[in-house]
């Protein structure tokens, strides 16, 4: 039965630059510094994707909808005007774990493999959708990536994700956008993907144990310890596991501190066990050795480099637990409202840059967005910091994937719930949320799920429907993102879904 949501004119809102400083930092180090006209009857199956950087006449108008028409029981389209032009219709990669949709072409390959497959290379596995995932370690302290069918996914019917443990495990270079050397010159890269850490990677610390065999209660893989009293700090602070790691005989306690605004140095305070009574003083200095020389080791890790190159010659930029550092300079996290993956939970988190086109007149940008809030943007000293870099770029290969996961070598007890990962080479999008204003969305209260689009033209969108993690009691809107990352701020919403 078809079913018809009628006429709503709504406005775009640009999702630009906002003028941010990186004066004030703090004294943190990142991680690890580094479209023709279509129409329905247009194939969509192609294996190499299209770039789609040219300009649209109507990228500066505003984005109409006039009805949404469900045409099958899980498949939409949008009619309106302002869409602006898509070259290639489908995204380059949508991958749910358990299948993937590889630029609109169905891969069910990880149905056919085992709970707890290890993810392997190409040079392995010819059949791979990661030509370069992590390979693990064979001291145990990490897995490699795994296709997970055991683990409690996303929502209830999710047939399976990928997960890993340790500090070393990632993702990288997709198959259907290439592998080390994509398909493609595009200067822009949208990617999404839904991320579950156990513990808050921006606020952990490592420092030498009590002894050996601590005394400080501990709970197990991917929990939290007892709560611990850290000297002159009101509020107490969580254990979250004591490692035999490095050359200290002693070992390692990690923690979280509390949470609090103008929190005093901890150099020096003695941290307490509310249960144990276990007592250990937190050092004066840093360790200058990582796990191998005494003193305190601070927050650090990343959760996503994009690079245009295999050889790391190009464009390169690592999303990292306080930042984004590589070309164009760094972004600090600090210098924008608090915002952080929030332990044990999924997160939604998106990232889209724009390396910018002088012919066009076109500045570069870069956002990166946790749960809908914004937790990076470009400013002005960023922007002159790509146009500098520009001429030094060689090669002519989009952003891809070079790393998913998490990487350093500090978030040892860390592991890694991942899912539903999202890359194209546009900034067009179609969300389907539970919230009425886009507002609502971006001040983090509200949920969302990127769609799987079967066309896009300038006034026709079909798609076929993806409520992930949606609740059926929810109200559902929809919300359309053109080439320049300009969106209804109205959602339109779909009834009886």
């Amino acid at each position: 039965m078809k079913k018809t949501f009628i006429t709503m004119s709504v406005f775009f809102i640009l999702l630009g630059y906002n003028n941010c400083s990186n004066q004030g930092l703090e004294s943190y180090v990142l991680s690890t510094a580094e479209n023709s006209s279509t129409s329905p009857s247009d194939n969509n199956s192609s294996s190499t994707p299209a770039d789609d950087d040219s300009p649209s006449s109507s990228s500066k108008g505003e984005i109409n909808i006039n009805s949404v028409n469900q045409v099958s029981s899980n498949s939409f389209k949008i009619l309106g005007s302002g869409f602006s032009l898509k070259k290639q219709h489908s995204a380059i990669l949508y991958d749910h774990g358990s299948e993937a949709l590889e630029n609109g072409i169905l891969n069910t390959y990880h149905k056919s493999l085992p709970d707890m497959h290890k993810i392997q290379r190409i040079d392995e596995d010819p059949n791979t959708l990661w030509h370069k995932p992590s390979l693990g370690s064979t001291d145990s302290v990490n897995t490699g990536m795994r296709i997970s069918k055991s683990r409690p996914g996303r929502y209830p019917g999710d047939e399976a994700h990928y997960y890993a443990k340790g500090n070393n495990n990632f993702l990288g270079w997709p198959s259907a956008y290439g592998g080390f050397e994509t398909n493609s010159n595009s200067k822009r890269v949208y990617t999404a993907f839904w991320i579950k850490l156990p513990f808050d990677l921006q606020n952990y610390y490592a420092i030498p144990a009590d002894s050996a065999q601590t005394r400080f209660i501990q709970n197990g893989d991917e929990e939290y310890g007892e709560y611990i009293q850290i000297e002159g700090i009101k509020e107490p602070g969580r254990i979250i596991a004591h490692k035999n790691i490095g050359s200290i005989p002693e070992g390692w306690l990690f923690f979280e501190p509390p949470r609090v605004k103008g929190r005093p140095s901890m150099a020096g305070k003695k941290i307490t066990g509310l249960t144990s009574g276990a007592e250990v003083t937190f050092p004066l200095n840093s360790s200058k050795s990582k796990f191998d020389g005494r003193g305190f080791l601070s927050p650090r890790g990343k959760y996503l480099r994009l690079w245009s190159s295999g050889d790391g010659n190009g464009y390169r930029y690592s999303i990292a637990n306080l930042g984004v550092a590589g070309t164009g300079g760094t972004i600090w996290a600090n210098t924008f409202e608090y915002n952080n993956l929030i332990p044990q939970q999924w997160n939604f988190m998106e990232v889209a840059i724009d390396l910018g086109d002088s012919e066009l007149n076109r500045n570069p940008s870069l956002n990166v967005w946790i749960n809908g809030k914004m937790y990076l943007q470009s400013g002005p000293e960023w922007v002159e910091g790509m146009k500098k870099a520009e001429a030094t770029k060689t090669g002519d290969h989009g952003l891809t994937i070079a790393l998913l996961g998490i990487n350093d070598f500090m978030p040892v007890p860390f592991s890694l719930d991942l899912d539903d990962i999202y890359l194209d080479n546009s900034f067009h999008r179609v969300l389907l949320c539970n919230k009425a204003q886009l507002s609502e969305i971006r001040d983090k209260t509200g949920h969302c799920e990127v769609q799987k689009i079967n066309l896009w033209n300038d006034s026709t969108i079909e798609f076929n429907l993806y409520l992930g993690a949606l609740k059926s009691a929810d109200k559902k809107f929809l919300y359309l993102f053109d080439e320049n990352g300009n969106s209804n701020s109205n959602g339109f919403e779909i009834k009886d879904l």
